[in-house]
């Protein structure tokens, strides 16, 4: 693994620093980005694929991102009259799919070194509730020695996703997602988890204690807490927000940020001094990702929006959160 980490490493800096001008002369920002959260598949485990995604990275300048598939497929009822093409289409249910990490994999396996290496891959096709489910993710780890980088995106808290999804609703403190973080722990591997901070138009943080519980079991586990807690139609005040984050920074040293999805223009562009005071103040705890879902005609906008966050942020903030951060959490850079 070290081999390949190091190999990659020198192709990041040749890629990155050596020669922008060439590999991102359609953007005209003066700083490359790492995108943390991306989902190569959507909820029907469909692609426009990674020559698509890269031309949109190019024109975004991203030079690499982490990716992963969906842990959730859409189910196509006999009664409904169209196929879904999200998980809100109608309202059939979803259901945990493990396959996701395979196609994935073998997708990836099948671009060119050019390609391959502009990306990190997560796997996380499980169940949050079942008690094998770290076992399951050991397993594919396993089959593809070197190559995965980190767990995730897990499910937890996810308002319609979760009222939609066969069985239990998960949480971030759930047993089995308990073993997961002891893996992640073990192989020094990042765990991305989507867990919103309460219930939908809800003021009142109603699971936090839950995520407290999770970042305290294990605190060699990294955590990157998704879209910052946040999901669609979530409105507790910004104020309490904002201080909520802080707090939870200060207290959990193994807590990281992915500032991506609706976080950005609910919260944090309505607000972005106090935003861009926090994320100095803690540099190296945030990330950016556009969490784009197997489809990437949009791809260019939903990076580009973040151009008026990093303005406002101190030159080694920018720095931090555009790549530095996760490139130290999935071990890449030391």
């Amino acid at each position: 693994m070290k081999t390949i980490k190091n190999y990659f490493f020198t192709t990041l800096l040749i890629g990155l620093f050596l020669c922008p001008a060439v590999v991102y002369s359609q953007s005209a920002r003066e700083y490359p980005i790492i995108d943390v959260h991306l989902h190569y598949l959507d909820f029907l485990q469909r692609t426009d694929g990674f020559e698509k995604l890269v031309e949109k990275m190019d024109e975004a300048n991203v030079s690499h991102a982490v990716i992963f598939g969906m842990p959730m497929a859409k189910q196509w009822d006999e009664h409904a009259p169209n196929e879904p093409t999200y998980y809100l289409s109608n309202d059939s249910r979803t259901y945990y799919f493990s396959a996701t990490d395979y196609i994935l994999m073998r997708e990836l396996q099948k671009q060119p070194e050019g390609i391959r290496h502009r990306f990190f891959p997560f796997v996380g096709g499980i169940n949050p509730n079942d008690r094998n489910a770290a076992k399951y993710l050991r397993q594919i780890i396993d089959l593809y020695p070197g190559m995965i980088y980190g767990i995730g995106e897990l499910m937890s808290r996810h308002d319609d996703l979760t009222a939609l999804t066969y069985g239990e609703p998960p949480r971030a403190d759930h047993p089995a997602l308990l073993e997961v973080y002891d893996l992640a722990a073990e192989l020094n591997m990042p765990v991305l988890l989507h867990h919103n901070l309460t219930g939908v138009y809800m003021t009142e943080v109603l699971y936090l204690e839950e995520m407290k519980a999770a970042l305290a079991h294990n605190r060699d586990a990294n955590i990157i807490w998704a879209h910052v807690g946040i999901s669609r139609r979530i409105t507790v005040p910004n104020a309490v927000f904002i201080e909520m984050t802080e707090s939870m920074l200060s207290e959990n040293k193994n807590l990281y940020y992915d500032i991506s999805w609706v976080v950005f223009e609910d919260f944090i562009l309505p607000n972005i001094d106090a935003w861009a005071a926090l994320i100095n103040k803690y540099p190296d705890r945030f990330l950016i990702g556009s969490d784009k879902v197997g489809h990437w005609e949009t791809y260019p906008q939903e990076i580009t929006k973040y151009d008026q966050l990093l303005d406002v942020l101190s030159e080694d903030a920018k720095r931090m959160v555009s790549g530095d951060n996760v490139l130290r959490l999935i071990n890449v850079l030391h």
